[in-house]
């Protein structure tokens, strides 16, 4: 939908005040409202002037005190063109304040700062989009009410499982003289080819691999389950379709395989001996004692997380809210910085990465807005509980909160609070109000 219409913009710049009537073309779409002006002419004039007024200070010219040289000596100095950006940048300034407070804009509902889109700039004039995006209106949240099946603490599980980690990490690979079996390591030479022709990475010599382990090509391990040391054999494979490397990616290939040697893995004994050698304790029965201490506590924290993560799953369910394209895409936009950002930090370059998964950064991007509507979801979701519950994180609380930081910290209290930063301190706020939400949906949803 589209119409055109204008917007009331008055500019005070030094002593002068000028009221415009600006013509301005609106767009609509889903949640979103794109606004197209036009500013040149004596909007321009205006704007460019005060520019100056806000720039001129930081112009040292030869014969003039900094900040009281001439606009036209300015001008000739550094060129005709040295106020234009900023003279862009009072433009949509006042256009968008002027939006604002004639209430064009429903700034109660905005889901994110506006867009800025320059479309042309020149000396005399700027056409620009503002994209503003808005949070569902009247939008009923079904948070109470559900049946939703509670994770219990699987303390059981949880020390077999560290017991079974402690055998294999205590086990050791004996060679065999059977066929190979999954489970098995076998030493291995291979070679891939394509049509007959060997490709870079498709070839290595006296390689260990864990039948089993998934760490080759899908289809590759299996098929030398049965061959015996000493033996070759084909394998052929089709490479994955979102294989990193593009070149490979759906393409059949032959690997010339020749086994050297097929070990086993061979695990101690469950006895008092394997407890003493992968512990503190003498005998197995206080080191299964100690196992299942601490697994309780950490089991009872998992669980815990695990039903609220089934609560929040619920929630998104029986939410099916609807959001502006361009709010998802500017999250996963996001998103990507974030990524980006980690891997160089890492020393990792973001475009060395992206040839090695064979993607590009629009394919991220998409690839990123199933979660970034999550988020969204969750987002909505929860203020709308706060508003709706009247929640609130008060002073004992987030006080509370600091003296545990502090004594974890190994600090003093008042020592924990001045070197505490914004962003600590926003990061408690947001965790005690998201507990007394979870608290709340705990209370008045069925948990089974």
């Amino acid at each position: 939908m589209k119409n055109n219409t204008t917007l009331k913009v008055s500019v005070k710049c030094g002593a002068q005040k000028k009221d415009f009537d600006v013509a301005y073309e609106l767009k609509t779409a889903t949640l979103t409202e794109i606004y197209t002006f036009t500013v040149e002419g004596e909007l321009w004039d205006i704007c460019s002037e005060c520019a100056y007024l806000a720039n001129k200070g930081k112009f040292s010219i030869v014969g003039f005190r900094k900040g009281h040289a001439p606009r036209s000596v300015i001008e000739h100095t550094y060129g005709k063109d040295v106020f234009v950006s900023d003279t862009e940048e009072v433009a949509v300034n006042e256009i968008y304040n002027a939006l604002m407070e004639s209430k064009t804009i429903d700034a109660e509902h905005l889901a994110m700062r506006p867009l800025l889109d320059v479309a042309t700039l020149e000396n005399g004039k700027v056409v620009f989009s503002l994209t503003v995006a808005y949070l569902p209106k009247d939008v009923e949240v079904i948070y109470t009410g559900l049946e939703i099946e509670r994770v219990l603490p699987d303390v059981d599980g949880a020390v077999e499982r560290q017991i079974a980690a402690a055998r294999d990490r205590a086990g050791y690979w004996e060679v065999v003289d059977r066929p190979a079996q999954n489970g098995d390591q076998l030493n291995l030479d291979y070679s891939g080819s394509i049509d007959g022709v060997k490709f870079d990475g498709g070839t290595a010599e006296k390689q260990d691999l864990v039948l089993g382990s998934g760490s080759f090509i899908p289809g590759f391990e299996d098929q030398l389950i049965g061959v015996k040391a000493g033996e070759s054999k084909d394998v052929v494979v089709t490479f994955p379709k979102d294989y990193g490397a593009k070149d490979l990616a759906g393409k059949e290939a032959v690997f010339a395989c020749t086994v050297h040697t097929i070990k086993e893995k061979k695990l101690p004994d469950l006895d008092d001996d394997f407890a003493k050698d992968v512990s503190e304790f003498d005998t197995l029965e206080a080191y299964k004692a100690d196992l299942r201490a601490k697994a309780e506590e950490t089991e009872a924290k998992n669980a815990e997380v695990a039903t609220s993560n089934r609560i929040i799953e619920a929630l998104i369910k029986n939410n099916p809210i609807e959001f502006p394209e361009v709010l998802i895409e500017q999250r996963a936009q996001n998103m990507l910085k974030d990524m980006r950002q980690r891997m160089e930090s890492q020393g990792i370059p973001f475009q060395m990465y992206l040839q090695y998964i064979g993607k590009t950064e629009a394919d991220l991007i998409e690839s990123y807005k199933s979660e970034a509507k999550e988020k969204e979801t969750i987002r909505f979701i929860m203020n709308y509980i706060v508003e709706k519950e009247n929640i609130q994180v008060t002073q004992a609380d987030f006080d509370a909160a600091v003296e545990v930081r502090a004594a974890y910290a190994g600090k003093k209290v008042g020592e924990y609070r001045r070197s505490m930063k914004q962003d600590e301190a926003d990061y408690i706020l947001n965790t005690l109000m998201t507990d007394k939400v979870m608290k709340i949906l705990s209370e008045k949803n069925k948990l089974v």
